[in-house]
Parts: C-alpha cells; sequence; structure tokens
C-alpha cells in the first residue's frame, strides 16, 4: 500500500472519526446504565447532564436524560454517516486533482465535462476497473447519506430498490458488519439505525480507500509516481519547498548538494511509498520534472 498525500489526510481523519464514534458510543452506553441503576433518577440525570460544559442551562427531566442516552446511537448515525461519506468523497476528489497533473488520465464525463456528481466521482476513482462488492455497497450508503442530508432522513422507493438490487454478496458482506440488513418500517419514514449502521459505513468505506489506493497504485506509470513523490515532499516539508522553490527550473543545486535532495527524497519514499520501491535515477527524473 502507498501513502500518497490524500490517502494520509484521510487516514489521519478516519482514525480521528472513529476515535470519535466509538468514545460516543461509549459515553452513550455508560450513562444510559447509569440512569438505569441510580437510586434517584433525577439527581443522576442532572449529574451527568451537567458534566458536560453549558448543559447545566437545560432543564430536563430524568424521563427525558433517558430517552436522550436511548436515542442517542440514532442520533448520531444521521450525523457520523454523512461525516464518514464527506471524508471518503474528499479522497476522491484529491485523488482525482493528483491523477489530473497527467494529461489524459482522468477522463471527462461526456456530456457535462465540468460537472462532477458524488457517484461520477466514485466511478472515475475505479479507473475502469471492474466493481467490487464494497463498490456496490458504497453507491448504497452514497443513496442513503443523500436522504439524510436532502430527503429529512426519510426512506423512499428509491433507496428501497437499491437495497433489493444490491447483488448478493454486497448484502451478506452490509448484514456481516452491522450484523442486520438495511431495516424500515415503511416508506417516507427514517430506516432503523444505530451504532451498526455506522460500523458498518466506516468499514465500507476503508475497505473502498484500500482498493483505490490498489487501483491509483496501477494506474499511474513508475514515471508518474516519481512527479507525485516529488511534489509531496515539496509540498509537505519546509525543507522540500525550499529545495524546490528557490531557484527558476534549471538552475538552482548541483552536484554533491543535488544528491542531499534525492536522498531526502528517497527518505519520503521509503516512509510513504515503499512498495513502490523508487530509485535514486527515478526521483532524480521526478524532481526534475515537477520543478
Amino acid at each position: 500500500m502507498i501513502q500518497y498525500h490524500a490517502f494520509r489526510t484521510w487516514q489521519a481523519m478516519q482514525k480521528r472519526s472513529n476515535n470519535s464514534i466509538l468514545a460516543l458510543s461509549v459515553g452513550a452506553n455508560h450513562a444510559r446504565r447509569e440512569m438505569g441503576q441510580a437510586s434517584n433518577p433525577e439527581v443522576k440525570a442532572r449529574m451527568l447532564l451537567n458534566a458536560v460544559p453549558l448543559t447545566e442551562r437545560l432543564d430536563v427531566t430524568a424521563a427525558k436524560a433517558t430517552k436522550i442516552f436511548e436515542s442517542a446511537a440514532t442520533d448520531m448515525a444521521f450525523l457520523a454517516i454523512p461525516q464518514v461519506m464527506a471524508l471518503h468523497i474528499e479522497l476522491c476528489v484529491q485523488t482525482i486533482v493528483e491523477c489530473q497533473h497527467f494529461p489524459g488520465r482522468i477522463k471527462r464525463h461526456k456530456k457535462e465535462p465540468g460537472w462532477w456528481g458524488v457517484s461520477l466521482l466514485h466511478k472515475t476513482v475505479r479507473f475502469g476497473e471492474h466493481e467490487t462488492t464494497v463498490d456496490h455497497l458504497l453507491d448504497f450508503i452514497l443513496m442513503l447519506r443523500n436522504r439524510m442530508m436532502h430527503g429529512a432522513g426519510k426512506v423512499d422507493s428509491d433507496l428501497v430498490q437499491a437495497w433489493k438490487n444490491l447483488p448478493r454478496a454486497a448484502k451478506a458482506r452490509w448484514e456481516s458488519l452491522a450484523g442486520r440488513p438495511f431495516t424500515y418500517t415503511k416508506v417516507d419514514m427514517p430506516p432503523t439505525l444505530g451504532w451498526p449502521e455506522i460500523m458498518a459505513t466506516l468499514a465500507v468505506t476503508k475497505e473502498s480507500a484500500y482498493e483505490m489506493n490498489g487501483r491509483v497504485q496501477r494506474a499511474l506509470t513508475r514515471a508518474q509516481w516519481a512527479e507525485v513523490i516529488a511534489r509531496d515532499y515539496r509540498d509537505s516539508t519546509t525543507v522540500g519547498r525550499r529545495r524546490f522553490n528557490a531557484a527558476p527550473a534549471g538552475h538552482g543545486v548541483t552536484g554533491p548538494e543535488l544528491d542531499r535532495v534525492v536522498q531526502r527524497l528517497q527518505g519520503h519514499a521509503l516512509t510513504y511509498y515503499s512498495d513502490l520501491a523508487m530509485t535514486p535515477a527515478e526521483l532524480r527524473a521526478g524532481r526534475d520534472a515537477v520543478r
């Protein structure tokens, strides 16, 4: 696996989201258990809620506090799934931006070349490879996310049909991750959502990101990867920017100093692009191409 800049950014944010969701899950479950075991629920409710700054302003009864903690998983799902998908969409966008440095690598949409819908972004970063089980699931989660953001979170007939049309392997994969199928009571009502759906979404987007990583690795040539590494090093470090930007192309550092710059590029490549096993000659050519 390679860790180009956009992928590293996604990894950091995905880990942060995962940890935050875990913390919220633990907190909600702990509060619910505390309320259930409390000898004086009213006092316990104030104690739990007042532990968070500014919540002392809320006039919440024990019954209302219990409902808050019980509905936390559902409410978090409506917040977390769009946020997790937003991180994945940003990875798609930045991967395309990186590949656009190489003319012809990214194919524009024929009918609307200046428009990038989210589904088109995801299709583009497949680089012509066949859809996988995770691709099918990601398309379904994208539709679910759209209903959350633009349809008041309600199930519609299109979402129901999208679930029904999923390949058997995709449904089985979702159920293995969430522990249950996509569940809803009826159309025009919110679906059954909670921590299982959040965790399944995190898992699917992670698998999709790793598939994208492999696809982009195969899509670019070694010479192009040398440019990616050089550009990444140049734009990611203070030293790199100074070395690359101090002089116009064709001038600047030469001789032993140039070798030291290539050595720094080798270190960057070994840290984040070790699977490519780039040679000093390739990295030098990549550096010259982006100066």
